[in-house]
Protein backbone atom coordinates (compact mmCIF):
# COMPACT_ATOMS: atom_id res chain seq x y z
CA UNK A 1 0.00 0.00 0.00
CA UNK A 2 1.16 3.51 -0.82
CA UNK A 3 0.02 6.63 1.03
CA UNK A 4 0.89 10.00 -0.47
CA UNK A 5 1.15 13.32 1.40
CA UNK A 6 -1.37 12.08 3.94
CA UNK A 7 -2.72 13.75 7.07
CA UNK A 8 -2.16 10.94 9.57
CA UNK A 9 -2.13 12.32 13.11
CA UNK A 10 -3.57 15.71 14.04
CA UNK A 11 -1.12 16.74 16.76
CA UNK A 12 2.13 15.91 14.99
CA UNK A 13 0.85 16.96 11.57
CA UNK A 14 -0.07 20.42 12.90
CA UNK A 15 3.34 20.81 14.54
CA UNK A 16 5.04 19.70 11.34
CA UNK A 17 3.01 22.19 9.31
CA UNK A 18 3.98 25.13 11.52
CA UNK A 19 7.64 24.08 11.57
CA UNK A 20 7.69 23.68 7.78
CA UNK A 21 6.24 27.15 7.17
CA UNK A 22 8.76 28.70 9.55
CA UNK A 23 11.76 26.77 8.22
CA UNK A 24 10.90 27.76 4.64
CA UNK A 25 10.63 31.47 5.52
CA UNK A 26 6.88 31.59 4.86
CA UNK A 27 5.95 32.78 8.34
CA UNK A 28 7.97 34.86 10.78
CA UNK A 29 9.82 33.52 13.80
CA UNK A 30 7.49 35.61 15.94
CA UNK A 31 4.38 34.00 14.46
CA UNK A 32 5.94 30.56 14.94
CA UNK A 33 6.70 31.42 18.57
CA UNK A 34 3.17 32.71 19.20
CA UNK A 35 1.62 29.55 17.77
CA UNK A 36 3.83 27.33 19.91
CA UNK A 37 3.15 29.45 22.99
CA UNK A 38 -0.61 29.75 22.73
CA UNK A 39 -1.88 26.82 20.65
CA UNK A 40 -2.67 23.33 21.92
CA UNK A 41 -1.76 21.02 19.05
CA UNK A 42 -3.70 18.15 20.59
CA UNK A 43 -6.96 20.06 19.92
CA UNK A 44 -8.25 18.87 23.30
CA UNK A 45 -8.83 22.37 24.69
CA UNK A 46 -10.70 25.42 23.48
CA UNK A 47 -8.69 27.55 21.06
CA UNK A 48 -7.57 30.76 22.75
CA UNK A 49 -7.85 34.18 21.12
CA UNK A 50 -4.05 34.44 21.10
CA UNK A 51 -3.82 31.16 19.19
CA UNK A 52 -6.49 32.29 16.73
CA UNK A 53 -4.66 35.57 16.13
CA UNK A 54 -1.36 33.79 15.48
CA UNK A 55 -3.06 31.30 13.14
CA UNK A 56 -4.70 34.15 11.22
CA UNK A 57 -1.32 35.84 10.84
CA UNK A 58 0.17 32.62 9.47
CA UNK A 59 -2.73 32.26 7.04
CA UNK A 60 -2.32 35.85 5.83
CA UNK A 61 1.36 35.21 5.21
CA UNK A 62 0.74 32.23 2.91
CA UNK A 63 -2.68 32.94 1.37
CA UNK A 64 -1.21 34.44 -1.81
CA UNK A 65 0.90 31.41 -2.76
CA UNK A 66 -0.04 27.90 -3.81
CA UNK A 67 0.34 26.19 -0.45
CA UNK A 68 0.22 22.76 -2.14
CA UNK A 69 3.41 23.65 -4.02
CA UNK A 70 5.10 26.60 -2.39
CA UNK A 71 7.32 27.35 -5.41
CA UNK A 72 4.73 26.86 -8.15
CA UNK A 73 3.28 29.71 -10.24
CA UNK A 74 -0.34 30.69 -9.68
CA UNK A 75 -3.18 30.56 -12.16
CA UNK A 76 -3.67 34.26 -12.82
CA UNK A 77 -6.45 33.98 -15.41
CA UNK A 78 -9.90 32.68 -14.46
CA UNK A 79 -10.87 32.44 -18.13
CA UNK A 80 -10.94 29.24 -20.13
CA UNK A 81 -9.12 29.01 -23.44
CA UNK A 82 -11.15 29.08 -26.64
CA UNK A 83 -9.10 26.24 -28.06
CA UNK A 84 -7.47 23.46 -26.02
CA UNK A 85 -3.89 24.05 -25.06
CA UNK A 86 -1.25 21.50 -25.96
CA UNK A 87 -0.92 19.27 -22.93
CA UNK A 88 2.45 18.42 -21.43
CA UNK A 89 3.10 16.23 -18.42
CA UNK A 90 6.50 17.88 -18.01
CA UNK A 91 5.19 21.46 -18.07
CA UNK A 92 1.98 21.58 -16.08
CA UNK A 93 -0.33 24.53 -16.70
CA UNK A 94 -1.18 26.10 -13.30
CA UNK A 95 -4.72 26.65 -14.59
CA UNK A 96 -5.25 22.95 -15.36
CA UNK A 97 -7.60 22.52 -12.40
CA UNK A 98 -9.87 25.23 -13.82
CA UNK A 99 -10.13 23.32 -17.10
CA UNK A 100 -10.87 20.03 -15.33
CA UNK A 101 -13.54 21.63 -13.15
CA UNK A 102 -15.26 23.22 -16.16
CA UNK A 103 -15.11 19.94 -18.09
CA UNK A 104 -16.57 17.86 -15.27
CA UNK A 105 -19.46 20.29 -14.89
CA UNK A 106 -20.55 19.93 -18.52
CA UNK A 107 -24.00 18.27 -18.58
CA UNK A 108 -22.97 15.82 -21.30
CA UNK A 109 -19.90 14.77 -19.32
CA UNK A 110 -21.86 14.26 -16.12
CA UNK A 111 -24.43 12.24 -18.07
CA UNK A 112 -21.72 10.01 -19.52
CA UNK A 113 -20.24 9.48 -16.06
CA UNK A 114 -23.66 8.86 -14.49
CA UNK A 115 -22.85 11.75 -12.16
CA UNK A 116 -25.19 14.26 -10.53
CA UNK A 117 -28.18 11.99 -11.05
CA UNK A 118 -29.85 13.79 -8.13
CA UNK A 119 -29.56 17.10 -10.02
CA UNK A 120 -27.97 19.05 -7.18
CA UNK A 121 -28.14 22.81 -7.63
CA UNK A 122 -24.46 23.60 -7.19
CA UNK A 123 -21.38 22.89 -9.27
CA UNK A 124 -18.89 20.13 -8.68
CA UNK A 125 -15.61 21.39 -7.18
CA UNK A 126 -12.49 19.44 -6.14
CA UNK A 127 -12.82 20.48 -2.48
CA UNK A 128 -16.41 21.12 -1.43
CA UNK A 129 -17.44 23.83 1.01
CA UNK A 130 -20.97 22.42 0.97
CA UNK A 131 -20.24 18.88 2.11
CA UNK A 132 -18.67 18.80 5.56
CA UNK A 133 -16.72 15.82 6.88
CA UNK A 134 -17.67 15.63 10.55
CA UNK A 135 -16.24 12.28 11.64
CA UNK A 136 -12.58 12.36 10.61
CA UNK A 137 -10.42 10.59 13.21
CA UNK A 138 -7.71 12.42 15.15
CA UNK A 139 -5.21 9.76 14.05
CA UNK A 140 -4.89 6.83 11.68
CA UNK A 141 -1.67 5.55 13.24
CA UNK A 142 -3.44 2.49 14.74
CA UNK A 143 -4.60 1.67 11.22
CA UNK A 144 -1.00 1.80 9.96
CA UNK A 145 0.04 -0.55 12.76
CA UNK A 146 -2.74 -2.95 11.77
CA UNK A 147 -1.66 -2.86 8.12
CA UNK A 148 1.92 -3.71 9.05
CA UNK A 149 0.83 -6.38 11.53
CA UNK A 150 -0.97 -8.13 8.69
CA UNK A 151 2.22 -8.31 6.64
CA UNK A 152 1.41 -5.65 4.05
CA UNK A 153 4.18 -3.49 2.62
CA UNK A 154 3.57 0.17 3.35
CA UNK A 155 5.19 3.09 1.53
CA UNK A 156 4.51 6.63 2.70
CA UNK A 157 5.69 9.28 0.26
CA UNK A 158 5.73 13.06 0.38
CA UNK A 159 6.50 15.83 -2.08
CA UNK A 160 9.09 18.03 -0.39
CA UNK A 161 7.60 21.38 -1.48
CA UNK A 162 4.07 20.59 -0.29
CA UNK A 163 3.23 23.19 2.35
CA UNK A 164 -0.28 21.86 2.99
CA UNK A 165 0.71 18.46 4.41
CA UNK A 166 4.48 18.82 4.46
CA UNK A 167 7.25 16.29 4.86
CA UNK A 168 7.88 17.50 8.42
CA UNK A 169 4.33 16.47 9.34
CA UNK A 170 4.84 13.04 7.80
CA UNK A 171 8.15 12.53 9.61
CA UNK A 172 6.78 13.66 12.97
CA UNK A 173 3.76 11.36 12.63
CA UNK A 174 5.76 8.30 11.58
CA UNK A 175 8.11 8.89 14.50
CA UNK A 176 5.15 8.25 16.82
CA UNK A 177 5.13 4.64 15.61
CA UNK A 178 8.59 4.20 17.23
CA UNK A 179 9.79 1.79 14.56
CA UNK A 180 13.47 0.77 14.46
CA UNK A 181 15.33 2.00 11.37
CA UNK A 182 16.29 -0.75 8.95
CA UNK A 183 17.90 1.41 6.25
CA UNK A 184 19.09 4.86 7.28
CA UNK A 185 18.11 8.04 5.42
CA UNK A 186 19.67 8.13 1.95
CA UNK A 187 19.21 9.91 -1.41
CA UNK A 188 17.50 7.91 -4.14
CA UNK A 189 18.24 8.49 -7.82
CA UNK A 190 16.58 8.72 -11.20
CA UNK A 191 18.50 9.46 -14.41
CA UNK A 192 21.65 10.20 -12.40
CA UNK A 193 19.91 12.90 -10.34
CA UNK A 194 18.59 12.82 -6.80
CA UNK A 195 14.89 12.02 -7.05
CA UNK A 196 14.30 12.39 -3.33
CA UNK A 197 15.25 10.73 -0.06
CA UNK A 198 14.19 7.53 1.64
CA UNK A 199 14.33 5.72 4.95
CA UNK A 200 13.17 2.15 5.61
CA UNK A 201 11.84 0.93 8.94
CA UNK A 202 11.43 -2.53 10.40
CA UNK A 203 7.88 -3.66 9.86
CA UNK A 204 8.18 -3.11 6.08
CA UNK A 205 7.44 0.62 6.14
CA UNK A 206 9.26 2.89 3.70
CA UNK A 207 9.31 6.67 3.86
CA UNK A 208 10.16 8.40 0.58
CA UNK A 209 10.32 12.04 -0.42
CA UNK A 210 10.00 13.27 -3.99
CA UNK A 211 12.28 16.20 -4.72
CA UNK A 212 10.61 19.21 -6.29
CA UNK A 213 7.08 17.82 -5.93
CA UNK A 214 4.19 19.40 -4.10
CA UNK A 215 0.99 17.78 -2.87
CA UNK A 216 0.17 16.45 -6.35
CA UNK A 217 3.33 14.43 -6.86
CA UNK A 218 2.55 12.95 -10.32
CA UNK A 219 1.57 16.40 -11.61
CA UNK A 220 4.72 18.12 -10.42
CA UNK A 221 7.29 15.36 -10.98
CA UNK A 222 5.89 12.71 -13.36
CA UNK A 223 9.11 10.71 -13.99
CA UNK A 224 10.00 10.58 -10.29
CA UNK A 225 6.44 9.62 -9.37
CA UNK A 226 6.53 6.83 -11.96
CA UNK A 227 9.85 5.57 -10.61
CA UNK A 228 8.39 5.52 -7.11
CA UNK A 229 5.42 3.44 -8.25
CA UNK A 230 7.55 1.08 -10.35
CA UNK A 231 9.87 0.27 -7.46
CA UNK A 232 6.96 -0.24 -5.09
CA UNK A 233 5.17 -2.63 -7.47
CA UNK A 234 8.40 -4.52 -8.11
CA UNK A 235 9.08 -4.85 -4.38
CA UNK A 236 12.46 -3.20 -4.79
CA UNK A 237 13.96 -0.35 -2.70
CA UNK A 238 14.56 2.99 -4.35
CA UNK A 239 18.04 3.05 -5.94
CA UNK A 240 20.73 4.45 -3.70
CA UNK A 241 23.28 5.15 -6.45
CA UNK A 242 23.16 7.06 -9.72
CA UNK A 243 24.52 4.04 -11.60
CA UNK A 244 21.34 2.04 -10.89
CA UNK A 245 18.84 4.87 -11.24
CA UNK A 246 17.24 4.07 -14.60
Amino acid sequence: MQIGNAWMNDETDLRGLVDYLASHALISDETWYQIYKYCDFSLKTNISDQCKNAAVQAYNDVKDIDILNIYAPLCLSPNLTVKPKKASVLDCDPCSLNYVQAYLNLPEVQKALHANVAKINYSWVPCSEVLKWQDSPLTILPLLRMIMANGLRLWVYSGDVDGGIPITSTKYSLKKLMLPVKTAWYPWFLDKEVGGYSEVYKGDLTLATVRGAGHLVPTDQPPRALSLIKHFLAGRPLPSSSSSSS
